[in-house]
């Protein structure tokens, strides 16, 4: 009589890995990679709008201070079809929020250090921000990028080579 004994050749055992594991990398390479962004920065450095014109292309020249933090998401499609989700998060400026932020940026793959270019004191806030992620954060993992905001003010008080020296590295 014919009839499967539920027993497979080792050919045929082969032939069914490849497909699992030819299935197993297509969904791998559809599922988005995944980074924690944290910006970080003094009150009114402009930190929400470069989070909305990021996430959803808005500006609005008003301002309504971040409490606490807020939450934005952005996907990503590289040229090679890798699709990046980001999870970006945007940390309230005010002093008193400061001993919360490590909440933010726990785990954080990269961290946006932002001043505003009108305002030297949140330029110079930013060394408390370097220092804190120094001895806060997986250094070798934390990707840190410092953004001059506001720069089509004509107050500026930051030129552009102030900045550039002064921040290298951890």
């Amino acid at each position: 009589m014919g009839g499967c004994s539920g027993k497979q050749t080792p050919k045929q055992n082969e032939d069914q890995l490849k497909i699992r594991a030819n299935i197993q990398t297509e969904k791998e390479q559809s599922k988005p990679l995944e980074a924690k962004i944290v910006l970080l920065g003094d009150q009114n450095v402009g930190k929400s709008s470069i989070a909305q014109r990021y996430c959803k292309n808005l500006f609005t020249g008003q301002h309504v201070a971040t409490i606490g933090g807020a939450y934005l998401q952005q996907k990503v499609i590289l040229n090679n079809g890798v699709t990046i989700k980001y999870h970006i998060w945007d940390t309230g400026g005010q002093e008193r929020f400061r001993s919360m932020a490590n909440l933010y940026y726990r785990d954080a793959s990269a961290a946006i250090l932002t001043y505003d270019v009108t305002n030297e004191k949140s330029f110079d806030s930013i060394n408390f921000w370097v220092e804190e992620l120094k001895y806060k954060c997986d250094q070798e993992k934390l990707v840190l990028c410092l953004a001059a905001n506001k720069c089509d003010m004509d107050e500026r008080k930051i030129q552009y080579s102030t900045a550039k020296g002064k921040f290298i590295v951890f």
